[in-house]
């Protein structure tokens, strides 16, 4: 049972749950309290925001909720693990044992789907309303989070997927423009180049889950059309062209990748922190990576830089975080007072620039973010396509990506393409009566 604290508690950590120990003198609380008793002050939640850069963010966003409610006191147990592969059976198993949290992070798209299959989530549509959120949150982001025509999230941010990040320094004692790396055959003659230098692994990449967000971004910048197909299930050959000359270009990818990849790199910011100390040049990640520079007072542009994947510039990779309204949620008023102060401007705009995302409302105070942000929300709103990501949760049913990333283990390690072609179009196949959504990018 999610306990509360009435004196000061320690953190304790069992698995990779973090929760609050109580002190003699505290009660247990029941997840339904009865009609006499009164509700425990009290905001419990779960998120995978673990990274010095993350951490610092959602505190900041705390800090906006204890703004407006002091007495309330914040219960979080982070998850680590990384592109919430955890949470999934943790929320089923607390609100199957009748101790559901008041909210928890979870991804837009279809890794919201087991949990509104399973009943886990209540609708919040009086609260899109209430807080009038349609009329500032971009139709696409509204369609990711609904069900049958119902809201059942509220998102907190936008991150763009599809970023190279680079060194700024290493390039330019190297002679090589970031901005001339448009095409893959470009980027590995830069990543030759700086072999020849003498770094020995111009690309760093960490474990399993970051190898299959690099694939991904692979699979999208063969073109809109052939991602559009593969997301809606219509890959459904192993000798597709495409397919192959994306296992072809990861191949030649992981050829300039540090080997220990899965072993001493354990995240995704250990990988950017190679960057941060020009132990390698390029990385392939999520713009929440830019809380990882900006926390050192790393200057965009100056110190390191960004540019598109290779072959996506007129793309913008969509992952969206959001927080829900669990079922029998265990302090209901306070999960309410926590969707609204993440739906809200002075939330979001405390959140997002130190996250590196930019907001998913649409009034934000731009002049809040840092120069890689603007330029974000410049490029999303003048971008040709935007797609949704698969490994965080939107593009695909969540059984296909899980075996995704199985799929992306494997060939790291082999490097076989005929096998990994396989895998892929026989896991497609055996998923397709799960691809509920018809996805149009064009």
């Amino acid at each position: 049972m999610l306990l509360l604290v009435a004196a000061v508690g320690i953190l304790a950590v069992v698995g990779f749950v973090t929760f609050l120990k109580l002190s003699p003198q505290s009660t247990p609380i029941s997840s339904q309290p009865s009609t006499s008793t009164k509700e425990v002050n009290a905001l419990s939640l779960y998120h995978w925001w673990t990274s010095p850069g993350e951490s610092a963010a959602i505190n900041s966003l705390f800090g906006v909720f204890k703004n407006s409610y002091p007495d309330v006191a914040i219960i979080p147990a982070p998850v680590s693990g990384g592109a919430g592969f955890q949470i999934f059976p943790l929320i089923q198993s607390l609100v199957n044992a009748g101790e559901a949290p008041d909210a928890f992070q979870m991804h837009a798209g279809y890794e919201a789907r087991p949990y509104y299959d399973a009943g886990l989530l209540e609708p919040i549509d009086a609260l899109w309303q209430s807080e009038k959120l349609e009329s500032v949150i971009p139709k696409v982001i509204r369609d990711m989070t609904q069900f049958d025509n119902h809201y059942y999230s509220i998102p907190v941010n936008v991150h763009r997927v599809n970023v190279v990040w680079y060194n700024q320094k290493l390039l330019k004692q190297n002679g090589i423009d970031a901005s001339r790396l448009t095409t893959w055959d470009s980027f590995f003659a830069a990543c030759d180049k700086l072999k020849a230098a003498g770094v020995k692994y111009p690309i760093q990449m960490g474990p399993t889950w970051t190898a299959s967000h690099i694939f991904e971004q692979i699979l999208a910048s063969q073109g809109v059309s052939f991602y559009e197909n593969f997301i809606n299930g219509k890959i459904l050959s192993a000798q597709d062209p495409t397919l192959n000359q994306a296992l072809t270009t990861f191949k030649k990818f992981l050829s300039h990748v540090n080997p220990d990849n899965s072993t001493t790199v354990k995240d995704w910011d250990d990988a950017i922190r190679r960057i941060i100390k020009a132990e390698g040049a390029f990385s392939i990640m999520g713009d929440w990576a830019n809380g990882e520079f900006k926390l050192i007072g790393m200057k965009h542009n100056t110190d390191y830089g960004t540019i598109p994947v290779p072959g996506t510039n007129d793309m913008y990779g969509l992952c969206i975080d959001t927080f829900q309204h669990p079922k029998a949620a265990s302090h209901p008023t306070n999960s309410d007072r926590w969707l609204k102060v993440v739906a809200s401007k002075a939330g979001q705009d405390a959140f997002n620039p130190i996250k590196g995302s930019i907001p998913a409302r649409t009034d934000a105070d731009v002049s809040l973010y840092d120069d890689y942000q603007k330029g974000a929300i410049s490029d999303f709103n003048k971008s040709t396509y935007m797609y949704p990501s698969i490994v965080h949760g939107s593009g695909m049913p969540s059984s296909f990506k899980l075996k995704l990333n199985d799929i992306v283990d494997n060939f790291v390690q082999t490097q076989d393409i005929n096998k990994a072609a396989v895998a892929i179009v026989n896991q497609i196949q055996s998923t397709l009566p799960e691809f509920t959504k018809v996805w149009s990018l064009e």
